[in-house]
């Protein structure tokens, strides 16, 4: 037979409840000493913060029905907890009165003095209290909380409290400030909102729901009323003695119910004024959210239209917050009147969570490790070999796909990737490489020209300023394909190379329509740009020679800057043409065979989800520099800036970045040959990259190295790529 559960019965179970978890979770242990350390302090707080954080997973374990409660009915959880927060509160503080009076009066204390809690023993607040332990269960053996600690608050006289500046006046409901911060939701589909069609319509009462996106958009920062204190203006009435009158804003309740629309007086009806010197302001940002579902639409595969969503952060959770950051938030979804969306309140962002790399490698690298481990460059340039061998055949392009591998192992959250810029005429093949390539990183960008290169600013209507996220800050963590740099405007491409130069996103405001007085906004670049360059499309000054002394090719704008700010710099033909008909001649045969093939799709060399987890067990790498690639990085630095100042043109070739682009390239190649310290093979092959580019560029190599774009397919490949390199 079942037996129904009363309201009453079922709210003191969950009262219960919720009174186990503050107690284990020791936030009554801290509510304690907040108030041990708010009487110690002049002037004294008029809210006493007391964030209740929920590990979901953990109550779930403990009390289902409260942990349903808080996803489901989140304000009614919050007054549950609120309620047996300020009861606490009112008890703590008269004992701590109670103690002053009995040290004034030289006195013994009372055996039952709270003293002050030891953050390392977290102890229970109720020590008469019996709390037994049953194969995990946890209960406590009480008499009715309404009639021992709820009497102190429900009864208490309001003339028996003191006035307001004393430290130990008992606190009233009001002045206790209890957010909820609920951490470790389950990702299940039924509370994740992945776009604005999972928002609900006509929702009745706020929820909590997850989100997870990229941030697109943030506004500035702006002030919100956390707390006010109002007086009533009669002044025989007792509200004018305490804080009677102090209202905390609540989630999920309107910013304008915190200063606006006040009740009169509750003692005396009066009308109430707000005292200007007790309110407390607190920050306030909007970001605009692209759910993790809706995330290949900045890479662009195909035409995608998605809406993004509105998201508030509050206060602490404002911290680090950057456009193309990644975001985990529970937030509660409150209603608001048609025919407007649902609001989303952030009550507790979560903390990234640590990127663990795979353990083993795949089936095709481990058998190509075993393989290639007699020659420290094989393993590096077999991969080269094979890599989007789909696009273009194996062989053709060979120096851009190696500087793109090394550029997809330097790819980090934390810090700029690898820049790689491709100088070749046929653009539109080397277009088709950068966006296939693109995949393997862990987030993709293709750029267009409606958006943003960098960031923007702009302001709404109602004078809220918005910082726009440009797609080298949206490819935070990946690649960011620029396209044909050659076509973009001069002032873009100045934009592009002051940010490659100097590794911060400078944001920029249009003074004429959406002046921004505020300081300068700034961001520092987390991504890995990519480009292709045709010096034949751009247009030649006057003043600048036509053709190059030594490629015998148009330069146009390429310009020393260009070519400086790109830590790589791949010049995919060369000045004689051999290996370019070599090369044009298999890729016109491979296309060939590919139009008149049968329909199904080539294996690929290397399967596309064994390459990525391989990319992801690479970048998860660290390493460190050995001696002697130190010494040969550094030697040939300064070897090269000495003998190729003013050689072509005023001053020298090698740019002062390039001891960074050595030390970035020699880093990755060590990652893609599964080495944990940067020995002198990889300084080797940084120099090798380093001093073709050089050679193509300048015409000649102080090493006497020929640049070879492309390996010739009469070699043998033993020789270039396999165990006798």
């Amino acid at each position: 037979m079942e037996v129904k559960v009363t309201e009453e019965e079922e709210e003191a179970m969950l009262t219960q409840a919720a009174l186990r978890w503050l107690d284990l979770n020791g936030d009554l242990t801290r509510l304690q000493a907040d108030l041990h350390a708010r009487a110690a302090t002049t002037p004294t707080s008029k809210v006493i913060a007391a964030p209740v954080y929920i590990d979901l997973a953990r109550l779930f374990d403990q009390h289902e029905p409260l942990a349903n409660l808080v996803m489901e009915k989140p304000l009614k959880a919050q007054k549950i907890f609120h309620h047996i927060l300020h009861v606490a509160a009112v008890a703590i503080t008269l004992q701590l009165r109670a103690t002053r009076d009995a040290t004034e009066d030289h006195r013994a204390p009372s055996p039952h003095t709270l003293l002050p809690p030891d953050p390392a023993y977290p102890s229970s607040l109720y020590p008469d209290y019996e709390v037994k332990r049953f194969d995990g269960e946890v209960t406590i053996d009480k008499e009715d909380l309404d009639l021992t600690l709820l009497s102190l608050a429900s009864h208490l006289p309001l003339d028996s409290s003191v006035a307001s500046e004393d430290p130990h006046g008992v606190p009233t409901s009001a002045q206790l400030y209890t957010p909820l911060r609920v951490g470790e939701v389950p990702w299940v589909r039924e509370w994740v909102v992945e776009g604005v069609r999972d928002l609900p319509l006509h929702l009745q009462e706020p929820r909590l729901s997850l989100v997870a996106g990229r941030v697109l958009s943030m506004s500035l920062p702006s002030t919100f009323t956390k707390w006010a204190r109002f007086l009533c203006s009669n002044p025989d009435c007792v509200g004018t003695a305490r804080d009677l009158h102090v209202r905390v804003f609540v989630m999920g309740r309107p910013e304008s119910a915190t200063v606006h629309n006040c009740p009169p007086c509750r003692v005396c009806r009066a009308p109430l004024s707000e005292d200007p010197a007790s309110r407390e302001l607190g920050e306030r940002m909007t970001v605009m959210v692209l759910p993790n579902a809706h995330a290949h639409a900045l890479a662009r595969d195909t035409p995608t239209c998605v809406q993004a969503l509105r998201v508030v952060l509050r206060d602490e959770m404002l911290q680090g917050v950057e456009p193309g950051q990644l975001i985990e938030a529970t937030v509660m979804v409150a209603p608001q009147q048609h025919p407007q969306f649902p609001s989303l309140e952030a009550m507790y962002v979560h903390p990234p969570a640590p990127l663990m790399p795979p353990s083993t490698l795949p089936p095709v690298f481990r058998q190509l490790v075993l393989d290639r481990q007699s020659s420290p460059w094989s393993l590096v340039l077999t991969l080269a070999y094979m890599f989007a061998a789909t696009v273009t055949p194996a062989g053709t392009f060979h120096s851009l796909k190696v500087a793109l591998l090394l550029s997809l192992a330097s790819c980090s959250p934390k810090k700029a990737g690898l820049a790689v810029l491709a100088v070749g005429s046929n653009t539109t093949l080397l277009l088709r490489l950068l966006w296939w390539c693109a995949r393997y990183a862990p987030h993709a960008m293709v750029h267009s020209s409606l958006d943003p290169v960098t960031a923007a600013c702009t302001r709404e209507p109602d004078g809220a300023v918005w910082v726009q996220g440009g797609s080298l800050l949206l490819a935070r963590g990946g690649v960011c394909v620029l396209g044909e740099f050659s076509k973009f405007k001069k002032d873009v491409r100045r934009k592009v190379c002051r940010v490659l130069e100097s590794g911060v996103v400078q944001v920029e405001s249009s003074a004429r329509h959406h002046p921004h007085t505020g300081p300068a906004l700034c961001y520092p670049l987390r991504a890995a740009a990519w480009a292709c360059y045709d010096p034949a499309c751009a247009k030649v000054s006057n003043a600048m020679e036509t053709s190059d002394n030594f490629l015998h090719v148009p330069l146009g704008d390429l310009t020393k800057s260009i070519t400086d700010v790109f830590g790589l710099v791949v010049y995919t033909e060369t000045p004689g043409g051999e290996c370019e008909r070599e090369a044009e001649e298999v890729i016109t045969f491979h296309t060939l065979l590919a139009a008149t093939s049968p329909s199904e799709p080539q294996d690929p060399l290397l399967p596309e989800d064994q390459m990525i987890q391989y990319l992801s067990v690479v970048r998860g790498m660290a390493v460190e520099f050995s001696p002697a690639a130190e010494r040969l990085i550094r030697g040939y630095y300064v070897a090269t800036r000495r003998l190729r100042g003013d050689c072509v043109q005023v001053g020298s070739l090698v740019p002062i970045t390039a001891i960074h682009t050595l030390t970035q390239v020699a880093a990755s190649h060590a990652r893609l040959a599964l080495r944990t310290t940067v020995e002198g093979w990889d300084a080797a092959a940084a120099v090798l990259l380093c001093e073709e580019a050089l050679a193509a560029h300048s015409g000649y190599s102080l090493l006497h190295i020929t640049p070879t774009p492309h390996l010739s397919p009469n070699a043998d490949l033993h020789t270039l790529v396999g165990r006798k390199v």
